[in-house]
This record gives structure tokens, C-alpha cells and sequence, in this order.
């Protein structure tokens, strides 16, 4: 059996797209979460309430969160998000998504063996789209996928 070797490839990008927000959005989810809970509570529902306030502080919070970079590379033993290895033998297939209109990123969406979580959805520079192509066709056949419908619901919230 031949020896597959593909060149390494690398890159690095932020793990989701940061929006600023006005004072009027943190405001609007301030409101909704209290009167959640006040619905809650007024149903005696007093664990949802707290869960409601919870969930509302931590949106909060997490927006006001800058996001982080991620290093991603492709190599001979696998692809590698972080430091976490994907060996190619759970790879069934790949696709490679146009990057959306003024967006710097295309999404490579990989399919793997695993039950849970099955699809990743990796954003990569357009310059590297030819690379990376030629690279996962040595190794996988390019299918059609499409991104989770969660993923894409969370694209649109701004998240």
C-alpha cells in the first residue's frame, strides 16, 4: 500500500465572529430575563427562574468575551484542531463551502466515524482553499454536506 504524504498546512482563526454590541441589546436580554423569571416564579417554578437568570447573565457574559484564536493544520497523520488529533481513518468525507458575501473565510465541513457531533465545520482563509483540496483528496472523497442546522441558527443570532 503507498504511503500517502501531504504538505502541511496551517492556519488560524478566531473561534466565532465578534459582533459589538449596544448597550440596548444587554438592556433587552437584561429584561427578558427577569421578566422570565418573574413568570416563573409567579408560577412556582422557582428552579426555572434561577436557571433563567443563569442562562440570561452567562449570554451576557459570554458576549462580552473576546474570542480566541484556534490553530488548525492538515498533515500526513491527520487534521488537528488545537491539540486535538483527528486521524484520517475517521474521516468519510469532506466539502468546501464559498466563503458568504464580505466574509475572509470559507468553512471546510469534515465528516467523521463518530455518533455524536459527527460534522465539523472549520472556517479556513479562501487563499487556501486549493491547498487544502488537493491535500483531503488524497486522503477522502469530497461529498455534499451541509452545515448543522444548529451551527447555522447560531450564525444568525451573531454567535
Amino acid at each position: 500500500m503507498e504511503e500517502i504524504l501531504i504538505r502541511k498546512i496551517q492556519w488560524s482563526t478566531p473561534e466565532y465572529n465578534h459582533k459589538k454590541r449596544t448597550a440596548d441589546w444587554f438592556w433587552t436580554i437584561g429584561l427578558v430575563a427577569v421578566i422570565g423569571a418573574g413568570i416563573a416564579i409567579w408560577l412556582h417554578n422557582y428552579v426555572f427562574a434561577i436557571f433563567i437568570l443563569v442562562s440570561g447573565a452567562c449570554l451576557i457574559l459570554f458576549t462580552l468575551r473576546e474570542p480566541q484564536d484556534i490553530n488548525f493544520s492538515i498533515q500526513t497523520e491527520g487534521f488537528y484542531i488545537s491539540k486535538e488529533e483527528h486521524e484520517w481513518k475517521e474521516v468519510k468525507g469532506f466539502h468546501i463551502k464559498a466563503p458568504k458575501k464580505g466574509s475572509p473565510y470559507s468553512k471546510l465541513l469534515i465528516l467523521t466515524s463518530k455518533k455524536f457531533l459527527p460534522i465539523y465545520t472549520i472556517p479556513f482563509p479562501t487563499d487556501l482553499t486549493t491547498d487544502i483540496r488537493e491535500a483531503l483528496d488524497q486522503v477522502s472523497e469530497n461529498i455534499e454536506l451541509e452545515e448543522s442546522q444548529s451551527m447555522v441558527f447560531m450564525e444568525k443570532l451573531g454567535f
